[in-house]
This record gives C-alpha cells, sequence and structure tokens, in this order.
C-alpha cells in the first residue's frame, strides 16, 4: 500500500481484485501462444512463411506484456480497512486513491451470485455521506469478510468517539 497510514492508524483487513478479473488478458496470452505455434510448427512442407513467424512472435510477445500489466494493476487494486478510514487504492504508473471516513459510511452491502459464492468473489456498495452517495466495487474478492470488517470498524470508531466525547464532558463537569 502506498498510501501512508496517519498516526495512531492500524491496518486491520486488506484485500484486491480477484484472480478472475484476468480471464481477458489470460484469453489473449492463448490465442497469440496458439498462432505462434501454428506458425512455428505447421506440419505441410512449405511451412509459415518468415513474415508469419516473426508476426505471431511480435503478438505473443504483446500478449505476455499486456498480462502482466494487467497483473500488476490487479495486485496494486487494493481496498484497505484502516481503523480510521476505508482506502481504494489502484494505479501502476499513476496513483488512484479514494478514502471514505469511518464516520461518512452510512450503509454496507455485498452482492454474490452462486459462482461469487463458489469462489469468493463479489462487489461491495458503500454508501457515504458523500455528495458521490453510493460507490460500488466489482470483482472484490471476499467481500463478505470486508463489508464485515468495515461495519466493526465504523462501530469501533463510533463507539470511541462516543467515550472520548462522553470523558471530554464528564472532566468538564
Amino acid at each position: 500500500m502506498r498510501t501512508k497510514l496517519r498516526d495512531h492508524e492500524r491496518r486491520l483487513f486488506e484485500t484486491r481484485t480477484h484472480w478472475l478479473s484476468m480471464w481477458k488478458p489470460f484469453l489473449i496470452v492463448l490465442a497469440t501462444g496458439i498462432f505462434l505455434c501454428i506458425a512455428y510448427f505447421r506440419m505441410d512442407p512449405g511451412g509459415a512463411t518468415p513474415t508469419l513467424r516473426k508476426l505471431s512472435l511480435i503478438l505473443f510477445v504483446l500478449g505476455l506484456l499486456y498480462f502482466a500489466y494487467r497483473e500488476m494493476y490487479r495486485r496494486r487494486d487494493i481496498w484497505v480497512v484502516t481503523n480510521l478510514r476505508v482506502i481504494d487504492e489502484r494505479g501502476i504508473f499513476t496513483l488512484f486513491t479514494k478514502e471514505s471516513p469511518l464516520e461518512k459510511i452510512n450503509n454496507l452491502s455485498y452482492e454474490q451470485n452462486i459462482i461469487g459464492r463458489m469462489m469468493n468473489y463479489g462487489q461491495i456498495e458503500i454508501q457515504t455521506a458523500a455528495e458521490d452517495g453510493a460507490t460500488i466495487y466489482t470483482l472484490i474478492t471476499n467481500p463478505k469478510r470486508l463489508k464485515e470488517e468495515i461495519a466493526m470498524a465504523r462501530d469501533a470508531y463510533s463507539k470511541e468517539l462516543l467515550q472520548s466525547s462522553l470523558g471530554h464532558t464528564i472532566s468538564q463537569a
């Protein structure tokens, strides 16, 4: 995580985009790999032309580079729950960060279809008091646990605020 934590802030839970988000890059590598094999190991006597072989090799390398880029992006697309906020962070060359303070989170919901329950992915919706309203994150690994961790952190934060305000009120009296 590239976002610096504040004083007295600690990380409670971290999750990222599910590996199923890599199905398109995988299919591209598979298709270009098949094309490469056909171009280099064709069985007819004439074989493939050198231009076709070079093209297949270039396409395969580009497919691998695309796969590597998407995997690096997936590994940097994270959601972190701390005792003060929820941080959504993504990007390789540029960094996008969205923070939702726990006290601003109004509602949480998650959804998993039957395949999502079997493979442990789904989507989560976080409604905040901000102008944009709800934020929906899709293809998240372990969305139920993410929702539960945010809810527990929000409740603990509210309890801590209440205790500190009561303590402050009592000390003033």
